[in-house]
């Protein structure tokens, strides 16, 4: 089966990995029988199969873009869009019986369920979003992804999954770069000063990927996301690399599976070796105490089906 290199997707940056998983249910919901791998090399990225070349998965990738742009999710409620994904207790429930309707449902519920989740609010009866909302402030997620939605087009597609990572941009960015982290005490001045340039199609590629980690409500009426540690302040998400060509459907069992993806994968190395997983690795989620944006921190790797000598994973800085 040819395979295609999307060598711009690494592995070790979270928005690298949510951006392949993104390009892999894109295609999927295009009619593709699409797998997904990573490579074993110094920085992993992502190879997929299943689809003849790179001007396809293009194509495919485009036209799943321009109909997101109609979606029901994202024009929620007709004429006046939710600008983040924190609405009220009333509006919530309005919104997924309205994506629920949908003809397409299960596209659009799927990804609703990764965002928010009933019954699980803040102090002011808001709903909690997902932990890799890192947005904050004057920074309104929805709205974010209909900016990329409507500005991105195949070129910054290309850019995304074939490279080279231009950031030339200053479109929206979610902050999901662990290359981008900005600290204030290793800078003069205060980064979030400063524009962030990014990646356009990554980041749009990566919210769609976020379909592979459903959030629910804890029995503490709180929020718990797939792959994340609870906690809000510092918490920490997980994910596991393989070398196994994988549907979307394996994929969002691996990305799922709790002896990879909790703080101590209980998993040892030589089953996961027999399983076809490279690596679990682990990036620290901060959120700063000055309205809460949020940023990864550099992944390191937690356990290893590689042979001991194989084991390396490039500094992301």
């Amino acid at each position: 089966m040819k395979e295609i290199a999307l060598s711009a997707l690494e592995g070790t940056n979270p928005l690298g990995f949510l951006a392949a998983l993104g390009a892999l249910d894109a295609v999927t919901r295009k009619g593709v029988q699409g797998t997904l791998r990573w490579t074993d090399d110094l920085v992993p990225h992502a190879i997929m199969s299943g689809i003849a070349d790179v001007d396809l998965l293009l194509e495919k990738l485009d036209q799943d873009r321009q109909e997101w742009g109609r979606s029901v999710l994202l024009n929620f409620p007709n004429g006046s869009p939710l600008r983040d994904a924190k609405p009220s207790e009333t509006q919530l429930r309005a919104w997924f019986e309205t994506v629920n309707a949908e003809q397409e449902s299960s596209t659009y519920s799927n990804h609703l369920c990764a965002l928010v989740a009933e019954g699980a609010y803040d102090g002011n009866r808001k709903a909690k979003p997902t932990h890799l909302h890192f947005t904050a402030g004057q920074q309104q997620f929805l709205e974010m992804v209909r900016t990329l939605i409507f500005s991105i087009d195949r070129d910054r597609l290309r850019e995304a999954v074939c490279g080279p990572w231009r950031y030339d941009s200053s479109l929206p960015s979610f902050s999901w770069d662990a290359r981008g982290e900005r600290i204030y005490a290793l800078r003069a001045a205060n980064p979030s000063k400063e524009k962030r340039l990014g990646v356009p199609g990554a980041d749009w590629l990566a919210f769609r990927g976020l379909v592979f980690y459903p959030v629910k409500q804890t029995p503490g009426g709180s929020l718990r996301t797939t792959a994340c540690d609870d906690e809000w302040k510092r918490s920490a998400f997980h994910w596991p690399l393989w070398s196994v060509p994988s549907s979307r459907d394996v994929v969002w069992s691996l990305v799922a599976d709790r002896r990879l993806v909790s703080k101590q994968p209980r998993l040892q190395p030589d089953q996961l070796a027999a399983l076809g997983i490279l690596s679990v690795l682990q990036a620290p989620i901060r959120r700063s105490d000055q309205g809460g944006y949020g940023s990864f921190g550099a992944p390191e790797v937690l356990a290893s089906g590689l042979p001991p000598n194989r084991i390396c994973l490039q500094e992301v800085s």
